[in-house]
């Protein structure tokens, strides 16, 4: 019975096609994580803003909540034009948007581990989410910039923490965008 794989031309016996199994199913390995050699010190960078914008995030949702239940908005309402009913909705209000922010405050923070997790896997899809992640979060903290100083003192921490966390957001953007962190996580080309 003859040999199905012929000796090769380097002398070697073929055989059927041998895969790495570090890699996927068709023997490709893992973006970033299953190329040779060690992230670009840019990747770190990535990283560690990730949980500064996490912690930041964190501080700054809570001191919304302390503010939120503590600040009398009364006369914040009354200074904005609101009738009497519809301060006392808005008063009514509150305590469903306590549980609101504790919830979204949650997601959120779920949200950076993911990113964190699989960016330390060398995923391109988590820098995709964390590029779309922090464009949302810098648009709505602007937003939400508006109405801090209805919190009295808090919102001067509310402020300074807003603003950090948009700087924050900005330099994880142009970090993400750097051409060695690009290529880290791009897809290997097929040839």
């Amino acid at each position: 019975m003859s040999n199905p794989y012929p000796q090769q031309p380097d002398g070697s016996r073929g055989g059927p096609p041998q895969y790495q199994a570090s890699g996927d199913q068709y023997g490709a390995g893992q973006h970033g994580a299953g190329r040779p050699g060690t992230a670009p010190p840019e990747v770190k960078r990535l990283l560690t803003l990730t949980l500064v914008s996490a912690a930041v995030y964190l501080l700054n949702g809570l001191v919304e909540l302390i503010g939120s239940a503590t600040v009398d908005m009364t006369e914040s309402y009354r200074e904005m034009g609101l009738s009497a009913d519809q301060i006392a909705v808005a008063e009514q209000s509150g305590g469903f948007a306590t549980v609101t922010g504790i919830v979204v405050l949650a997601v959120a923070l779920g949200l950076y581990a993911l990113v964190y997790v699989f960016l330390k896997k060398g995923k391109n899809w988590a820098r995709v989410l964390g590029i779309v992640l922090s464009v949302l979060s810098i648009v709505g903290t602007l937003i939400g910039l508006l109405g801090v100083m209805a919190y009295g003192g808090l919102g001067i921490v509310l402020l300074v923490l807003g603003l950090l966390l948009v700087v924050v957001n900005v330099l994880w953007l142009v970090t993400a965008f750097k051409a060695p962190v690009k290529h880290w996580f791009a897809p290997p080309r097929m040839a």
